[in-house]
């Protein structure tokens, strides 16, 4: 793992604390688009990936929450005879395979951070109903904004 200069930790951490804002008001508190929580966090991923450039982080993060996110909303709208469980695999899979694809043409995606977020996405998915907190939007806008936080400090930081 590289250290990132203060620049790109700045950018990516500002981006991630707007993007946590953005989210919460477009999906809310409420249960009614609790559906949108993988993909519009991976969506503020991407993003942040973006502003770090090819070789920038939250790469891994990013494509596996998209992929898992398309495949949530796609099920949420479509209602297809199939079993949930299994697309949302197939979206996981399919964001880690997209992942793959890219680190061969000089993007940064680790292929252990795409594996941990697919770890922790099925952990959190698995608690959800077990524990308010996780069903709950508000949840994964804070923990994006601390790490955009995080990010943040360290940039100013390492800049002085």
């Amino acid at each position: 793992m590289r250290d990132r200069p203060s620049s790109e930790r700045l950018r990516q951490g500002l981006i991630l604390l707007a993007g946590a804002i953005v989210f919460v008001l477009v999906v809310g508190a409420g249960p009614r688009r609790f559906y949108l929580v993988p993909l519009g966090i991976g969506l503020v991923y991407l993003a942040s990936a973006a502003a770090g450039g090819r070789k920038g982080a939250y790469w891994a993060t990013a494509v596996v929450l998209v992929g898992w996110g398309a495949a949530v909303a796609f099920a949420h709208d479509a209602r297809p005879d199939l079993d949930i469980a299994g697309l949302y695999l197939v979206g996981a899979g399919a964001g880690a395979t997209a992942g793959a694809v890219l680190a061969r043409r000089g993007f940064a995606v680790d292929p252990l951070g795409a594996a941990a977020t697919i770890a922790l996405g099925g952990l959190l998915l698995a608690l959800q109903g077990r524990w308010d907190p996780f069903a709950d939007a508000r949840t994964y806008a804070a923990l994006v904004g601390a790490v955009g936080l995080v990010n943040v400090l360290a940039g100013v930081r390492s800049a002085r």
